[in-house]
């Protein structure tokens, strides 16, 4: 099975060349022949949609043609639609044509993409919230106020003859706006949570030659993903493998063992693992327990300590490490205490996610960036309503303040943005 989407101007006039049919009802599947108008030879057999204007995805006459799926039979039908003077679309371009007819928003497209590409169901709950609506909502919320304080403002500069406006207390805007300030920017602060929320974490092993890393990962994952083999060192590359554990999306980075080295491959393959750890969600510190420890890898992000051969004796130095001595111990050979090691880092992940208060979070960095350019330009408006206010600087930051809000959502978004937010869908979205 293959469909075959069609939007435009020209998408009654196609679908009715292609089956005679003028009369096909809305959101309606009809079991139509495809026929080239231009050689009438069959196309094929299938159904047939006809979304009418301005009731669909795009806002325009859209046409679905649910094909069979083989390739010769969709490319004929391709070329018949381009005679009739359709083109391919580019990537993203039925989303682009709907942000463009107003049937969502910037924020609610960038949702679509996240939905797409959830790798747990926790992802795609977190993804499908804010395809509903959560970020535009959020944006109101704080446009609104915004708004009838800028009213406010430019009413006292357009009127500022008129005796009701003589008087100005400039106290109460000023705390308005230095709360919504403070809005903005706990909103901006929550854009780790709510990528990992969405699009899951960075999980990054780390730790000696031959502490157990890739047997580890490839216990974790249910596979034989990484190669494993008693000599130290045989790891030289990172190796990326993503699971969703309980729901949550995890992306799993085996990484060379850490150690001073002469081999200009192994000491490539360290300084990556190093490179991994600077960006990692969370780290596990992966420790032979029948070996001395060596160093604590140093992370920002949170650190779980796993004790790998849980067959083994333990060596005096990790029983008397504060980090090791109550840390999860794992044979993965065996698969012993591995669903434990899940667990954990399932419930790290999840803590990583959440946020305070009411629980929303913004989904992308971009997002944050915006907010923080608002809550920004209403700082320097709290600081004009000192003194003497200049209501003209005062009035001219509170627009900068809403130029920010609107570029989150796209009615005022540079072009270079949204081409580089749609070059990430695929042609057919």
């Amino acid at each position: 099975m293959a469909v075959v989407r069609l939007s435009g101007p020209g998408a009654s006039t196609s679908v009715q060349q292609l089956t005679g049919d003028a009369s096909l009802p809305h959101a309606t599947m009809r079991l139509r022949t495809l026929r080239d108008p231009g050689t009438g030879q069959l196309l094929d057999r299938g159904y047939v949609v006809h979304f009418h204007q301005p009731r669909s995805y795009t806002g325009e006459d859209v046409v679905e043609f649910h094909v069979h799926g083989a390739p010769a039979g969709v490319d004929r039908l391709l070329a018949a639609l381009c005679r009739l003077g359709a083109r391919v679309a580019r990537p993203g371009e039925f989303t682009f044509r709907a942000l463009l007819a107003g049937k969502l928003d910037l924020s609610q497209a960038e949702a679509l993409l996240d939905v797409l590409h959830a790798g747990g169901a926790d992802q795609h709950r977190a993804a499908l919230q804010h395809l509903d609506g959560v970020t535009s909502r959020m944006v109101d919320a704080l446009r609104t106020p915004l708004l009838r304080a800028t009213a406010e403002i430019e009413a006292r500069l357009d009127f500022a003859a008129e005796p009701h406006l003589a008087s100005f207390d400039a106290e109460p805007l000023r705390a308005d706006l230095a709360g919504l300030a403070s809005r903005m920017r706990a909103l901006a602060a929550t854009a780790e949570a709510g990528r990992i929320r969405v699009r899951g974490a960075r999980v990054v092993l780390v730790g000696a030659p031959n502490a157990g890393k890739s047997t580890l990962l490839n216990a974790v994952c249910g596979n034989d993903r990484a190669i494993v083999d008693a000599r130290p060192g045989t790891t030289r590359d990172t190796l990326e493998v993503r699971t969703a554990p309980q729901g949550t999306a995890v992306t799993w980075i085996d990484t060379a063992g850490l150690r001073q080295t002469d081999d200009p491959v192994e000491a490539e393959g360290t300084r990556r693992a190093h490179a991994e750890l600077a960006t990692a969600d969370l780290v596990l510190w992966v420790v032979d327990q029948s070996e001395p420890p060596g160093q604590m890898p140093g992370a920002k992000s949170p650190l779980v300590a796993v004790r790998t051969k849980g067959d083994l004796a333990v060596h005096p130095a990790v029983q008397a490490h504060p980090q090791l001595a109550n840390a999860q111990v794992v044979s993965a050979a065996r698969g012993v205490g591995v669903q434990a090691v899940l667990d954990v880092v399932v419930g790290e992940v999840r803590k990583l996610s959440a946020t305070a208060g009411d629980g929303v979070a913004v989904a992308r960095q971009r997002h944050a960036d915006q907010l923080g350019r608002a809550a920004a330009a209403l700082e320097r408006a709290t600081a004009q309503l000192d003194g003497e206010p200049a209501l003209e600087l005062v009035a001219a930051d509170l627009r900068d303040a809403l130029d920010a809000l609107d570029e989150l959502t796209g009615p005022m978004t540079p072009d270079d943005v949204l081409g580089a937010i749609f070059s990430e869908f695929c042609i057919g979205k």
